[in-house]
């Protein structure tokens, strides 16, 4: 460690002393050309000459504003190259002399007009490849192509088919990414924590595709500039909206249907506004044993006000609004349910450029989540029916701000600050009337002060490694638990296009979701650390290798991981869910540890295109004081992951597309032995109270889960208009796939006898769907 800090220093000393020559500062913003929506992520390269002979003089992405910064260039002439995933090459030539030191060059970039595969890549490694050990960055049109529900295209759906990533079953909320719950992953859209960003059974997530602009998955060892989280980010950003005329997209199916508009409000400002609504439940009426499934619906709205102060300074205010409710089948004679969630956030952003080599931005946000679960037995037969009912609500306030520091050729600095009040509300019940679901009393409340500070620099050592080091200083206010956390990932281009990375970090999470493991349905409780209560905490590491062929047509990546979590809670065996108990007794503590191999091979140029990827993963759980002390698999261990993902275009307006997944099923606990008491002053009266004894938490597995969807995209002109006609069926081959398995009864037609009996619940069949989507 003392040798890495002495190179650092040496590094930034040298740098300094190069710099006392007369030196240049590159700077501007890279935009759509039509648009003029700023890009993320398009690369700068700096060349001597126009054939990109040898390796370039300086290379950069731009920021999520679209900002770059290329310092330290000397006295000279050069060419600078510029390009993003389906848009054209930008050339110029700079000359740089004279006095000016600080030259500003705006780059616009113009959508490609022809098929990939007709264009020549001129691209090299540092173009090529992302920055960071495990990060995939999503295109939002790539998702438009995969099946989807009448067009209904899906972030979630998208990134569970790739490796290391998966729903626990299709009620899930959220993802499961190297064997971490869904809390364990940082959500963000523009910045703003989301407590539950999905809709049920992976249909949709929260995210309007048509609103996205640019979707980024670190799927371990992120960077300190995130934090208040064990395992992975995934960071949404949405659309600016065009500056350049009014534009509208409507999309209407038979499940499902939404629109996007955007537009310039003026010179200086730019809106964009979407929204959806889902209307499964009154399809499913129509269906063949409708009664069987259960009803589901939700609707959901963003948008966006993009404001030009000038041209060092921007204001941009987001929000976000989405609304879920999920009820028992009709036929159901066990349990009636009655979920439902929300999700609100605002956002107020000012980002400003201080000077050719100083980026910053400024957020104050606010966030609200809600979710209710109400679970009632219909056929009691012990004293402890299951009832239930749970109710968490979350109001966040939060102050922000990074700096980017483009130090010199070597270095770019990012620092930060911020600090977050949370308030918790949460009520739990063991039994359930409408009373409670309508309560405006919180039941229990809990409020906490979270704060951060984070510094991390990306260094270029020499023309073959890069680095990035950080470290994260965090405070909670509960138990004045203050920390460090440091992160470590390094990229070697060991060829022209094969590159090996490494990755290191620590985390904390001061925020617990917790459920309930003996009921199927979800029961979450957000529940903030307390002086009993400590954090999780997580410390986990990736090795891996990516190589592309020479013409840039394959991709292939091969990643190990390994994860160690402490301080994880989960409700105690015995837990008390009355609305008078003391919460902070009812849980316990634990360990867990993730390790597995990663395998993705991509298609990624022709008229076929799409990608293969294979996980083989373990997670375990070590608790003291539940499943009897041994270790045991939770729900979301999936030994196997296999994703086939195959998409045709045999002309520009004829598109093909079919996505088929498979996991193992999860491991779940089931009773192996049943018992009443006898009473003893009569023997001839027998108790009809049952009593269980349960297996192991992982001794049974649910059967695999495994499904195959199809999608044709028809597209043509409709007069003026762009339009897309679309064919998607889910679940082809008509699998039903079991989120839950549970012991409920039936009735002796002789005798009037109750026998407990093993029941599946599954949720959606066979489904096809038709939509069409028209651009005006």
């Amino acid at each position: 460690m003392r040798t890495i800090f002495t190179l650092y220093f040496l590094l930034l000393f040298t740098s300094a002393l190069f710099s006392q020559g007369r030196s240049y500062v590159v700077s501007g913003v890279i935009s759509d050309a039509g648009s003029r929506e700023a890009l993320i992520s398009a690369y700068v390269v700096v060349y001597k000459d126009s054939l990109k002979k040898g390796n370039p003089i300086r290379s950069i992405t731009s920021n999520k504003f679209g900002f770059y910064s290329l310092p330290s260039l000397p006295e000279g002439d050069y060419f600078i190259f510029s390009g993003s995933l389906g848009y054209e090459t930008f050339r110029t030539e700079i000359k740089l002399s004279g006095t000016n030191t600080n030259i500003k060059l705006d780059i616009d970039l113009v959508k490609s007009s022809i098929q990939l595969d007709e264009v020549k890549v001129y691209a090299n490694k540092y173009e090529d490849f992302s920055n960071t050990s495990g990060t995939v960055e999503l295109d939002p049109e790539l998702i438009q192509t995969l099946p989807s529900f009448g067009g209904e295209t899906d972030i979630f759906r998208a990134l569970q088919l790739l490796p290391g990533v998966s729903n626990a079953n299709e009620l899930s909320s959220g993802i499961y990414v190297r064997g971490s719950s869904a809390d364990e992953t940082l959500t963000l859209i523009d910045g703003v924590q989301v407590y539950n960003p999905s809709h049920l059974g992976g249909f949709a997530s929260t995210f309007n595709s048509d609103a996205i602009q640019n979707i980024k998955l670190i799927k371990g060892a992120f960077p300190a500039q995130y934090g208040g989280r064990l395992s992975s980010v995934l960071d949404v950003t949405t659309r600016d909206g065009s500056s350049e005329k009014f534009i509208g997209t409507v999309n209407l199916s038979n499940l499902s249907s939404r629109f996007t508009v955007e537009g310039p409000l003026s010179e200086k400002a730019t809106y964009i506004l979407s929204a959806r609504m889902m209307y499964l439940d009154k399809v499913l009426d129509l269906l063949p044993q409708a009664d069987k499934f259960p009803k589901y619906g939700f609707y959901d709205a963003n948008g966006k006000i993009h404001f030009k102060v000038s041209e060092t300074d921007k204001l941009i205010l987001s929000g976000f609004f989405s609304s879920d409710e999920l009820t028992e089948p009709p036929a159901s004679k066990d349990i009636g349910f009655d979920i439902g969630w929300k999700n609100s956030t605002l956002n107020l952003t000012w980002a400003k450029i201080y000077s050719s080599q100083i980026f910053t931005s400024t957020s104050l946000v606010y966030t609200y989540y809600s979710f209710k679960t109400a679970i009632q037995d219909k056929n009691p037969i012990k004293s402890d029916a299951l009832d239930f009912f749970t109710s968490s609500q979350v109001n966040d306030f939060q102050l922000r701000t990074d700096v980017q520091v483009f130090l010199n050729q070597a270095n770019l600095l990012q620092l930060g600050a911020e600090a977050t009040y949370h308030n918790f509300d949460l009520l739990t019940s063991d039994f359930y009337s409408k009373e409670l679901k309508y309560s405006v009393n919180p039941g229990r409340t809990y409020k906490a002060l979270e704060a951060a500070l984070f510094a991390q620099d990306e260094i270029t050592w020499f023309d073959a490694l890069k680095t990035n080091i950080g470290f994260r200083f965090y405070y909670f206010n509960e138990g004045k638990m203050l920390g460090w956390e440091p992160r470590v990932s390094l990229t070697w281009y060991i060829f022209d296009r094969l590159i090996f990375r490494s990755a290191f970090s620590m985390a904390n999470q001061p925020i617990h979701l917790l459920s309930r493991n003996d009921i199927y349905l979800p029961t979450d409780v957000w529940f903030p650390a307390t002086p009993v209560i400590k954090p999780s905490k997580s410390m986990q590491g990736a090795v891996g290798f990516e190589g592309t062929s020479a013409d840039k047509t394959f991709l292939f990546t091969a990643e190990v991981y390994y994860k160690d979590l402490t301080d994880l809670y989960e409700y105690r065996t015995d837990a008390n869910f009355a609305y008078t108990s003391d919460y902070e007794k009812q849980l316990t503590v634990g360990r867990g540890e993730a390790y597995g191999l990663e395998m993705f091979f991509n298609k990624r140029i022709g008229n076929i295109t799409g990608w293969f990827g294979y996980t083989l993963s373990w997670t375990k759980r070590y608790f003291d004081e539940l499943n009897k002390g041994e270790p045991f698999y939770p729900q979301f261990d999936r030994r196997h992951d296999i994703s086939i993902v195959i998409g045709w275009k045999p002309s520009e307006a004829l598109e093909f597309s079919a996505t088929w997944n498979y996991s193992t099923g999860k491991a779940f606990p089931l009773p192996i032995m049943q018992y009443s008491f006898q009473n003893l002053s009569n023997p001839r009266v027998n108790s009809q109270e049952v009593f269980y004894e349960y297996s192991p938490r992982d001794a049974f597995r649910m059967p695999a889960f495994h499904k195959l969807d199809l999608g044709v995209t028809w597209a043509f002109d409709w007069g003026s208009n762009r339009a897309e006609l679309s064919l998607n069926i889910y679940n082809v081959y008509n699998r039903y796939n079991a989120f839950s398995k549970y012991v409920g009864y039936k009735v002796d037609e002789e005798t009037g006898e109750r026998i407990p009996v093993l029941k599946q619940f599954t949720l959606y069949p066979f489904l096809p769907s038709v939509g069409l989507k028209v651009r005006f």
